[in-house]
């Protein structure tokens, strides 16, 4: 049976090719739709069916492309980011037409917006899922950023150095966090983790020197050496994560770090995980400890006396270096623990009891 055919002219850029009893249309994405021209009674050029307004044309956007895929694109970075005559604030579009072809913008590249220092507010499309290292760093007059909830991970230094930025909301989906990757946020006060992240990695917030709260979720299982190292504003607390096993040492104001109890299950004492509290008097270690990591209590000045129990066999480089108040006693012989470099350099006296 013959049927009628409606084709947008805004839609389609028509080729019709008769091979036989074939009609082949070739649209602006440049796909070919092959009709049975025998099916065809009429053919009607219909204006009134609008374009995607969803998809941009490159020509009319200042954002550069780099095709991943036959349908995927990223946002690249682009000298020309960081002229004068670039928008304070972007709108990245979901999908953009190049040479006639519609593609998906799915990530931002690695450094994309790097020192654009014009740049205030970015808005991202939910067609993203990642946002790649050093994406926006120094981009220090940013305040305003939406990030969608299908983003799913944020690069290393992704940004670093934005010192405008006051909040943010990671949204539900993100699973890891890299590292530095809101590292010294200055003026950053408040941040919403979401209870999807697992990840938070090295020095992630370090030196967030206005952030006052952070509520780290349950579903996190690692969080890297000096996640929140001088994050001054923080209330201060122990922080022990890796469900339990691990002590990253000591968050916010470290003057305030006096006397700890780590709990009962801990296995390892991480990476400068109390280096330089300098008012730091006492700390019960518990028997559960098997490892004492690089400086974890370098310069405790105030120190004056610690118990390492006998289940404890490494501990690292310069881990208690400069403690010069210090009496160490180790349960066990030194045979039996493997001690790094300067491990207990200036220390009052380390005494063995096997």
């Amino acid at each position: 049976m013959a049927k009628k055919l409606l084709v947008s002219i805004v839609a389609f850029v028509l080729c019709v090719t008769v091979l036989a009893t074939e009609m082949v249309v070739k649209q602006k994405n440049g796909e070919n739709w092959r009709i049975n021209v025998n099916e065809v009674e009429e053919i009607i050029f219909d204006e009134s069916i609008p374009e995607d307004s969803a998809i941009l044309d490159t020509s009319v956007t200042p954002l550069k492309f780099k095709i991943l895929s036959d349908s995927t694109v990223e946002v690249i970075n682009d000298d020309s980011y960081r002229e004068d005559a670039f928008p304070e604030s972007i709108t990245i579009p979901a999908k953009v037409r190049i040479e006639g072809k519609t593609y998906n913008v799915i990530s931002i590249g690695d450094h994309a917006f790097r020192d654009c220092n014009g740049l205030i507010s970015i808005k991202i499309p939910n067609s993203v899922s990642s946002i790649g290292k050093g994406a926006f760093s120094y981009c220090q007059s940013l305040t305003s950023i939406y990030i969608p909830e299908g983003v799913t991970s944020i690069g290393s230094s992704a940004f670093f150095d934005c010192m405008s930025l006051t909040s943010i909301d990671i949204p539900e989906g993100v699973t890891s966090i890299g590292s530095s990757a809101f590292g010294y946020c200055i003026g950053l006060t408040s941040i919403n983790i979401p209870k999807s992240l697992t990840f938070i990695g090295y020095s992630a917030f370090a030196s967030c020197r206005s952030l006052t709260n952070v509520n780290i979720p349950e579903s996190v299982t690692t969080i890297e050496e000096g996640a929140f190292r001088d994050c001054n504003k923080l209330d201060p607390k122990l922080l022990v994560y890796d469900k339990g096993t691990k002590c990253h040492g000591w968050i916010g104001d470290i003057t305030k770090c006096i006397a700890i109890e780590i709990p009962e299950g801990v296995t390892s004492i991480d990476y400068r995980a109390f280096s330089n509290c300098s008012n730091l008097i006492s700390i019960s270690i518990p028997k559960s400890v098997t490892s004492i990591e690089n400086f974890a209590f370098y310069k405790c000045s105030s120190l004056i006396s610690v118990k390492i129990p006998e289940r404890v066999t490494s501990i690292g480089n310069y881990a208690f270096s400069n403690c010069s108040n210090l009496d160490v006693t180790i349960d066990n012989s030194k045979d039996n623990i493997t001690l790094g470099y300067g491990v207990f350099n200036l220390c009052k006296s380390v005494t063995y009891l096997k």
